[in-house]
């Protein structure tokens, strides 16, 4: 399925030195590779609903709010705000 040519060309590629056995070895293993993939193209996956996630998980978002802290409101502590969110002073100083 992919001819020795091909391999010393993506060694070339790849920047890697190989022995003529590593050649044919690799060789075999990516036609494998390759004839596995071919194999995998035959599946029906027609009914097989798209999947962007391996996971359930989602992000959990919630409401910016108020809070009291030492029965003090933040808004107390940062009286300034701008577009909705609270205002705090900056921690990094530019050079």
């Amino acid at each position: 399925m992919i001819s020795k040519e091909e391999v010393k060309k993506l060694a070339e590629l790849a920047r890697i030195q190989l022995t003529v056995s590593e050649e044919e070895k690799l060789e075999k293993d990516l036609s494998n590779i390759l004839g596995y993939i071919e194999k995998l193209k035959e599946v029906d996956i027609s009914n097989v609903p798209e999947m962007t996630h391996a996971t359930e998980a989602k992000n959990v978002f919630r409401a910016d709010k108020e809070v009291l802290r030492d029965d003090i409101l933040l808004r107390e502590q940062f009286p300034e705000s701008e577009r909705g969110y609270l205002k705090v002073k900056g921690v990094f100083e530019r050079e």
